[in-house]
């Protein structure tokens, strides 16, 4: 049983009341309460009334010192808490472990501790120039800052006035990584190198089909229709999970080259008579379950599901060290075809956002505009060809 005792110091113009849990002393102090016997009578009643709700458990700190300066919700960190409340709930797990994992090293630390209303300009301006861009890219530390206004934003709700610190920080917009594509020569001789017919039709599908790796490792025999010359995206799977698309009005389709439509074939008879697998997909909102009972394209042997990131991850490195091609990731297949396919100038910016999954072609211009072709004879010869 804890033993539990409370009391009362009257001071030069205010009262303190304490209480003690197992000889832990805590305090607080009445402000502006000079001790009278009226004043110190109450104080005393009040520090009876912890001691009992102590014993019986009830005690709630905020509840009886409500103009407290240790109340919990003066401090950010109170809304950090809130945030990972709500935010665990609308958004997908992996999203939602990226996330806390910058709050818990860039925010937390820093701000957990501070009283929120008393955060100033200077102060974050400190925090970001001195602290953040020392260590971090402007990319990092934007998304810092916009993790830092979302919880401010579980506080600010409930003022009245307030003057959002952030508001007059400007970061500059730094320029894309360069993407790394294979060239024309690369990809025959990753290709054409001698390599076990699975992982030939994985290549080839990886390099002329614009799919991300996260996409392409979770592809099932459900998911093509070859007949019509395409397949569509269901699912991914990223950190050991299976999501649906981003896609909310329809499956998103893709349209296949010939080369890619031979691959899949070849890898069709490489499975169908493989068991089938039941997965759990998660939904949009982030907490329904569905189940799919799915034939995997990459199968492997092993482990009796899909080839994994890491599994394939390794094959890949060693195959372009062999075929002498110069290592990029396993998602630069992805860039490839892309880059490829623009810079033919026989398709628009609007068809490969589509193909890739973009909602436009911002994405597009922004990655991959120096393959679009500059001069609009392409065009003019793409229209004669089909008014002929």
């Amino acid at each position: 049983m804890q033993k539990i005792s409370s009391g009362i110091e009257p001071l030069k113009t205010a009262i303190r009341i304490w209480w003690k849990i197992d000889g832990q002393r805590h305090r607080e102090t009445l402000h502006n309460t000079p001790p009278t016997d009226i004043n110190l009578a109450q104080a005393k009643a009040t520090a009876d009334m912890i001691a009992q709700q102590l014993r019986m458990g009830i005690f709630d700190r905020d509840t009886v010192f409500p103009n407290s300066s240790k109340r919990a919700d003066r401090y950010f960190g109170h809304y950090i808490q809130q945030w990972r409340k709500v935010e665990t709930n609308k958004v997908a797990k992996i999203s939602f472990d990226t996330y806390d994992s910058k709050v818990k090293t860039h925010i937390e630390p820093y701000w957990g501790m501070t009283p929120i209303a008393k955060i100033t300009v200077d102060d974050i301006e400190d925090w970001i120039y001195n602290v953040l861009l020392q260590k971090l890219s402007t990319k990092t530390v934007k998304e810092i800052l916009m993790l830092w206004r979302k919880i401010y934003g579980y506080w600010a709700r409930h003022q009245k006035t307030v003057n959002d610190p952030t508001q007059y920080i400007t970061l500059g917009q730094s320029d894309p990584d360069d993407i790394d594509p294979f060239d024309r020569d690369e990809m025959a001789r990753i290709l054409n190198y001698p390599t076990n017919i699975t992982l030939h039709n994985l290549y080839t599908v990886m390099l002329w089909s614009g799919l991300s790796f996260h996409e392409l490792i979770s592809l099932a025999v459900e998911d093509l229709d070859l007949a019509n010359g395409c397949l569509f995206v269901n699912r991914s799977y990223v950190r050991e999970q299976y999501r649906v698309t981003k896609n909310r009005r329809r499956k998103r389709q893709v349209d296949l080259l010939p080369e890619v439509i031979t691959a899949l074939q070849s890898q069709i008879t490489q499975v169908q008579n493989n068991q089938k697998n039941t997965i759990a997909i998660t939904d949009r909102d982030n907490k329904k379950i569905k189940n799919q009972t799915l034939t995997w394209l990459w199968y492997d042997n092993t482990s009796k599901t899909h080839f994994t990131y890491s599994q394939l991850s390794r094959r890949w490195t060693a195959h372009l060290e062999a075929c002498g091609v110069r290592y990029r990731p396993l998602n630069n297949g992805r860039h490839t075809y892309a880059s490829q396919v623009l810079s033919t100038g026989a398709i628009t910016a609007e068809w490969l956002a589509n193909q890739l999954g973009h909602t436009n072609t911002d994405m597009i211009h922004k990655h991959y505009g120096k393959f679009i072709p500059k001069d609009a004879s392409h065009i003019i010869k793409n229209l004669s060809a089909a008014l002929q």
